[in-house]
Parts: structure tokens; C-alpha cells; sequence
């Protein structure tokens, strides 16, 4: 196997393994699989609840060229905080044959290290959010005393010692003369190219283009206005704008303001990547589609049959809403079954209690120190002893010393989730608004691994072994689920097979639960 190793290291943690140790772990995870390594990709001091990495992106699209199998990583979080962003990139890794492993967090193969692997970057999101609330309690602690609090300086001020803007005698009037030449009749784009002729830069010597100009304009710390978040301080910071000629500004530029263009909205389609046609085994993919009639119909269409017009499926298309009620209340059905808790609850303690590829290392090491150690002792009471023989049993000692501190290191990297900690993460999904999108988004992330639309039924397949379950058409709101009035489509799907699924249908009685009590008792419901 060939691999790559990606590293972050975000300022907002000092607590984080640094580059080096994250490369050293990760290069020790593969050498100890014979995995090749081809490169490394780092990022420094940059956040992983974001995408916009450039190393990262570089990794992307070199991925694509087929050169490495593997991403190797310290932990799951330096591949993305952000559950969206990780299975949107892990998707398409999965299109190049790519895979993203942990040097450090023991993650089966089977299709219970998913719903692992989703915990793990659930947890590590949660911390992301919690680490920016602390960081937001400190910025607005500086807000309530008008602070700055940190990015790039506002241009026409200066930052003193003290964290608190003054007015920068050199690029305060170049902001007052763009304010007047606006009020005066001049163009964005005149003052733009006044700017550029003048040789005179934005702030931290950015470009003065129309973007800048704009933003210049609209800003209201101009008039003296600080603001963060829902804090507000009128006079908070020194004004460089009159009010009158600021407000001027304001409404000539509302005017010349053109019509915003219509963009064509994009719908929020839970099922991409995971969508496939049972007919032909392409890929759906989500469509919108308009009526004679103006009715808008929102749909998944098959690849094929839009592309190639092969696929010779019943169901070309299929409704969004009605496939995705279907999908969402049968993972419902399965969180609701206190049974399929302590299954899952098992087979993650199941995988926990393997040891990482690390540890048995190291305690091979150990023993064959160990050893050697007592044969230097046989040896000094045969009456072999000299300099030699006392410095090596010194060494010996000491790398004993050594390895022990690096198996408790080892163990303490990898804190294990309890049992109730499992349980409890399953079964706060009970409570979740599957009116809402993103907890939707949420439950068929965490749970279905795909879903393969066939002529008569659909096949869900979750994510845990022999997890599948199969909804007839009839059982989906309606035994119709073709998209009417859209584009002509046809369809594309991956098969998986398995049988019987639960099929709620999404205004069908939802199934009561006999519950037995662990699961619910720890949950709390």
C-alpha cells in the first residue's frame, strides 16, 4: 500500500501534538504496516472547521491522479472537524480509491468502525464548537471594552498597545477622500483606479480593487461604530467620517445598487453520494425541474439515463422528499430498538478492546529488553563482568525505563469510550427534530451507508454488519414515486443485498417500541 501523511496544527490549541510528533507517529503506524510513503502534507497554525487549507486541497486533488491508497493521519481530526466537510471529502476519496486511516485511534475495518469513526468525529466537533464558544467569551469580554479582536486591522486605523484603534495619520484621509469623491459623483471604479494610480494599499498591503472600495463604503467603524456580534457601541472607537456625508454615501450608493441577479437555489439533498440505481448501479444524483404548470419538482435522477441514456430502470427518477421521509424514519425505527443500541453499544466495546497497532510493539520491545537484561545479570554471576558488560546492562536499563514511559503514553493517547458513553451517544438521536435539516443530515450520515432504488422496492444498508433492510414502493407515501413534470431522467445506482426492511412509511403509524430498559434507563428517557 502507498500513503501519504497529512499534518495540522492549529493555533487555537497549544495543547495539540505538534507536526513533528504527529509525522513521527504517523510514519511509525506505517512502517509497522509496510505502507509506503510518497509525501507530506502540512498545514500550520490553520483550523480543520474549515476546508480552506491549502495543503489539504493541494492532497485532494493530487488524489485523483492515483499515485497513494491511503491518507495517514494522527487522529481523525486532523483530517476535518466539520462532519459535513469529512464526508464530503471522504466521498470523493472513496471515487479515487482513496481511504483516510488514524495512526492513533483504533478503527476497524468492518462496517461498525463507521458508526465508530462517526462518533469520534462527532466528539471531535462538539469540542471544536465548544473551544469557539470559549474563544468567543473572550472576544466579547474585549468587545464590551471596544478591543480589537484580532483579524486583519480595519484600513485608516492603528492597534495601540492596549488592543484599542486610533486613527492612522496616513490612511485616515485616504478613507475621508474616497467617502468625498463618492458623495461627489465619482464610481466605485474611478476611486479604484484613484487608488491604484496612487499607488496606495490596502491594509497589510492588500489590492485596492472594487471589492475593496465597497467595503470601505459600507463600513460603519467610520462613524465611531464598534461592533461584534450582538454588541454595539456607537462612539466606541474614533470616527473618521462625518455622519451627514457617511449617510450620503449610504443612500447614493442604494440607489445605484442594481438588481440583485436571481440565483437558482440549491437544495440540501441528504442522500448524495449514498444514492444509487439498482437497475444499471450508477449514482443519483439530485435535480430540480419546473412544470408547465410553474410547480417546482425536486427529484433524484440516475446518472445514466442523464448522461448516456442507458439505464433501462422503471424508476429513472424518484421523488426527494418522499424517498428521504422513507430513509430518515427507517433510521429512526433503528434508533427507537433498544436491541440495536446494545448491539451497536457491543460491537464498539468489541472493537475498543483491540489493542493498536502501537502498543504490541512496544511491548515486544520490552520484552526483549527485559530479556536481555537477565542475561547480562546470568552473565555477571558467572563471573563475566567488566566496563563493557556494566555499560551495557546501564543501556539496557534505561531504554527499559524508556519503553515503559512510552506504553503509558501510548495508553493514555487512546482514552476509551465507556459503555455508557456509547449508549448515551446513540440514544441522544431519539430526541433529534427530524423536521430540521441538518438533524436529518445527521441521522444518514451517522447510520446509512447506501441506498439502492429498485424497481418494486427500495434497499437501505446501514452501517454495521448485515445491517439492510429493503422498503416497498406502497410502504412510501404513495406507491408513485416518479418525479411527474420535471426533465425526463433516467437512473444510476450502486447495489448492495440485503432484505427486510422495517418500511415506515412517512405517514404511517410509527412503530411502537417494547423497550428493555438499558438503553432508555441510560439515555434518560
Amino acid at each position: 500500500m502507498k500513503a501519504v501523511i497529512y499534518a495540522r496544527y492549529s493555533s487555537d490549541n497549544q495543547r495539540e501534538e505538534s507536526i513533528e510528533g504527529q509525522i513521527r507517529e504517523c510514519t511509525a503506524y506505517c512502517e509497522k504496516n509496510s505502507i509506503t510513503i510518497l509525501n507530506t502534507y502540512i498545514d500550520r497554525a490553520l483550523s480543520a472547521k474549515t476546508d480552506n487549507r491549502p495543503d489539504f486541497q493541494r492532497m485532494i486533488r493530487e488524489s485523483a491522479k492515483g499515485q497513494f491508497d491511503l491518507i495517514v493521519v494522527w487522529k481523525l481530526d486532523r483530517f476535518a472537524r466539520n462532519r459535513y466537510d469529512s464526508a464530503h471529502y471522504k466521498a470523493l476519496l472513496k471515487k479515487y480509491g482513496v481511504k483516510v486511516l488514524s495512526a492513533t485511534e483504533n478503527i476497524s475495518d468492518g462496517p461498525e468502525g463507521i458508526i465508530l469513526e462517526s462518533m469520534l468525529e462527532g466528539m471531535a466537533e462538539y469540542y471544536s464548537a465548544e473551544l469557539s464558544e470559549k474563544v468567543i467569551r473572550g472576544h466579547t469580554e474585549n468587545a464590551l471594552k471596544c478591543k480589537y479582536n484580532g483579524g486583519t486591522p480595519t484600513f485608516g486605523y492603528v492597534i495601540d498597545k492596549d488592543k484599542l484603534y486610533q486613527i492612522d495619520a496616513h490612511t485616515a484621509p485616504v478613507v475621508l477622500e474616497m467617502f468625498t469623491r463618492y458623495d461627489s459623483g465619482a464610481t466605485m471604479k474611478e476611486i479604484a483606479e484613484y487608488l491604484t494610480n496612487t499607488q496606495i494599499k490596502g491594509a497589510r498591503g492588500g489590492k485596492t480593487d472594487l471589492n475593496f472600495v465597497s467595503g470601505v463604503l459600507h463600513n460603519r467603524k467610520y462613524i465611531g461604530e464598534y461592533r461584534y456580534r450582538d454588541i454595539l457601541v456607537p462612539g466606541g472607537i474614533p470616527a473618521i467620517i462625518p455622519q451627514d456625508l457617511f449617510d450620503r454615501v449610504q443612500e447614493r450608493m442604494e440607489k445605484n445598487k442594481k438588481a440583485p441577479s436571481r440565483h437558482k437555489a440549491e437544495d440540501d439533498y441528504l442522500l448524495t453520494t449514498k444514492l444509487f440505481c439498482g437497475t444499471c448501479g450508477a449514482m443519483m444524483v439530485g435535480e430540480s425541474g419546473t412544470s408547465s404548470t410553474q410547480r417546482k419538482y425536486r427529484y433524484y435522477r440516475c446518472v445514466n439515463s442523464k448522461k448516456r441514456h442507458v439505464c433501462t430502470a422503471k424508476h429513472k427518477s424518484v421523488k426527494k422528499l418522499p424517498l428521504e421521509n422513507a430513509v430518515v424514519q427507517a433510521v429512526m425505527a433503528k434508533i427507537m430498538d433498544d436491541h440495536f443500541v446494545e448491539y451497536i453499544a457491543d460491537k464498539v466495546m468489541e472493537i475498543q478492546s483491540r489493542e493498536s497497532s502501537i502498543l504490541p510493539a512496544l511491548r515486544k520491545q520490552l520484552e526483549e529488553t527485559e530479556r536481555g537484561i537477565t542475561n547480562m545479570l546470568n552473565a555477571i554471576q558467572m563471573g563475566i563482568i567488566n566496563a563493557s558488560t556494566k555499560q551495557r546492562l546501564d543501556e539496557l536499563e534505561e531504554h527499559k525505563k524508556e519503553l515503559e514511559i512510552q506504553i503509558i503514553q501510548e495508553k493514555m493517547k487512546r482514552p476509551q469510550l465507556s459503555r455508557e458513553e456509547v449508549v448515551w451517544w446513540l440514544c441522544r438521536f431519539r430526541k433529534l427534530n427530524v423536521k430540521k435539516q441538518e438533524e436529518r443530515r445527521k441521522l444518514i450520515d451517522s447510520f446509512v451507508n447506501s441506498v439502492t432504488i429498485y424497481d418494486e422496492y427500495i434497499l437501505i444498508t446501514f452501517n454495521y454488519k448485515d445491517g439492510a433492510e429493503t422498503v416497498p414502493f406502497s410502504k412510501i407515501e404513495s406507491s408513485d414515486l416518479s418525479s411527474p413534470g420535471g426533465p425526463s431522467i433516467r437512473g444510476r445506482s450502486h447495489a448492495p443485498a440485503s432484505d427486510a426492511l422495517l418500511g415506515i412509511a412517512p405517514n404511517a403509524p410509527q412503530r411502537q417500541n417494547n423497550t428493555i430498559g438499558s438503553a432508555d434507563t441510560a439515555c434518560g428517557v
